[in-house]
């Protein structure tokens, strides 16, 4: 009996950490079942199923000789000692991650308690059905409180709405895209806030519940301006945020394949992006570049009133401190500190609303050269490195790797594949590795899920030097040898931060 405690022990152990891991992914996910679903099409979500397969294996071995639970023993010593080793991957703490993470634990509490009352041979299979169910088992508790968490928000979003409404005065900017939100948002605020009082979304704050209680928290009756940042996974979304904001002014950056997965078609896209032009009220105006051919070819002109990086106002003659602002009557000269030519329309879509609200080109100039962000830039032995690892898409990728030609030793780009891009996900990776290809020396791409793509993207330019590889320290190694005078480093999209913190 005693050899039935130790597996019960270090089952419990491993399992703790197992059910906290299946809730971090939910979170992840943003508790959507199409991003949950769709990340078991990755090479790491496909990885998931090896742990209960193995088991079953066991399960079915041990039915027909039980002396074979020693095998799930050894396995069990093995993942604790991992376990002891390494950190937990636990949910970020929120009020609903508490309250999941004790039920969760609760019943795993129970059903350990029960084990410990029965025979071994039923101790070991109710062990080993737990264990191969545990994702459904959270994924079944996950879902059957989301009419709680619906019926929760729904009354968040409720008095988000009255409070907005009662906020006669309050100007709603509501931006939208596939990539640059968080730029064009960054940038607005930094020209408006010295001569209006300006509040904003924050980080990760672009949801139906983040800018419902950013209303409900941050703002005001003494501000002026919301900088309302919206985002989406499916049609309806954006529909429902400016519901919730009621923006007047809207600003599309750009749109491309981000997220084709969740939306099921790029027509899907390009409609829930223009759900928020399509909600602007009769003296609204809209914010477009118009540099994107989606936007070019869908956006209806007798919905809102103006345009911006288009025929409007744009820009030339762009270099790396300067740009000639041009519109239909003159042009100005804008000096600038930020990093990337890509990041221009983002900039120009907020000087046209400044320019709407009031200011001078001498008042926006002045505010520009505040603005001192794009990529971030550190220096690192003979490596710049460059680190943009919030969020990413193909044309930020397609972009970044442009920005690095300019230097002249070994160009590196640190990168997993790019996901839920759906049907897209293979041309998208064609391409993204004819570019590699194009400018980099090396490229260490962290998963597997597109590598014959990327491979023969890169091989069409003639490039051969590309790793797939996870590993930190490998990857550490490897690049150390390409070290050269003025090189750089393009960490991008979800890199290991054990790896990024190597170059801090």
């Amino acid at each position: 009996m005693e050899i039935v405690y130790l597996l019960i022990f270090l089952f419990a152990i491993r399992e703790v950490k197992n059910l906290l891991f299946w809730e971090y992914l939910w979170q992840l996910k943003n508790y959507h079942i199409g991003r949950f679903l769709a990340h078991f099409s990755t090479s790491k979500g496909k990885k998931l199923f090896i742990n209960p397969l193995v088991k079953i294996i066991i399960l079915a071995l041990t039915l027909v000789d039980f002396n074979l639970f020693y095998i799930l023993l050894f396995i069990y010593l093995l993942e604790s000692l991992e376990i002891i080793r390494n950190k937990f991957i636990v949910p970020q703490k929120t009020s609903k991650t508490i309250f999941l993470s004790f039920f969760i634990l609760s019943i795993f509490i129970f059903f350990i308690l029960f084990t410990l009352n029965v025979d071994p041979f039923s101790a070991f299979l109710l062990i080993l059905i737990f264990d191969i169910l545990t994702p459904a088992i959270v994924s079944l508790i996950v879902l059957l409180f989301q009419p709680i968490t619906v019926f929760l928000r729904n009354r968040i979003i409720r008095k988000a709405i009255k409070k907005r409404k009662s906020l006669d005065n309050l100007l709603v900017i509501g931006i939208t895209g596939s990539y640059g939100k968080s730029s064009t948002k960054e940038y607005l605020k930094t020209l408006l806030e010295n001569d209006f009082k300006v509040v904003t979304t924050q980080r990760n704050e672009n949801s139906e519940i983040g800018i419902s209680r950013c209303i409900l928290n941050e703002v005001s009756s003494d501000h002026e301006v919301f900088i309302c940042e919206m985002g989406a996974y499916n049609r309806g979304g954006i529909k429902l945020l400016t519901k919730i904001a009621q923006p007047k002014i809207g600003v599309l950056t750009g749109i491309n394949n981000q997220h084709l997965a969740t939306f099921g078609s790029q027509k899907n896209i390009v409609k829930a992006k223009f759900e928020l032009i399509d909600a602007l009220p009769p003296e609204g105006l809209a914010v477009l570049n118009w540099e994107n051919k989606y936007i070019r070819e869908n956006f209806n002109k007798d919905i809102a009133n103006i345009k911006y990086c288009g025929d409007d106002l744009w820009a030339e003659e762009i270099t790396e401190d300067s740009f000639k602002l041009c519109s239909a009557k003159c042009f100005d000269v804008i000096k600038h500190k930020i990093k990337g030519s890509f990041n221009i329309p983002n900039l120009l879509g907020a000087i046209g609303i400044a320019k709407k609200l009031g200011m001078t080109i001498e008042e926006i100039q002045n505010r520009v050269l505040e603005i001192d962000n794009g990529l971030k830039i550190n220096k690192k032995g003979d490596f710049d490195i460059i680190d943009s690892t919030y969020s990413s898409n193909f044309n930020g990728i397609i972009s970044h790797l442009d920005y690095i030609k300019r230097w002249k030793g070994n160009k590196i780009i640190v990168m997993p594949c790019l996901i839920e891009l759906g049907k897209d996900g293979k041309t998208t990776h064609y391409e993204i590795g004819r570019k590699i290809g194009e400018v980099c020396d090396l490229a260490i791409i962290t998963t597997n899920d597109y590598k014959k793509e990327i491979i023969k993207g890169a091989n069409y330019s003639q490039m051969k030097n590309i790793i797939f590889s996870d590993k930190v320290n490998e990857i550490y190694s490897i690049i150390n040898s390409y070290s050269k005078s003025n090189s750089v480093i393009l960490f991008e999209s979800r890199v290991n931060n054990k790896l990024i913190e190597k170059y801090e």
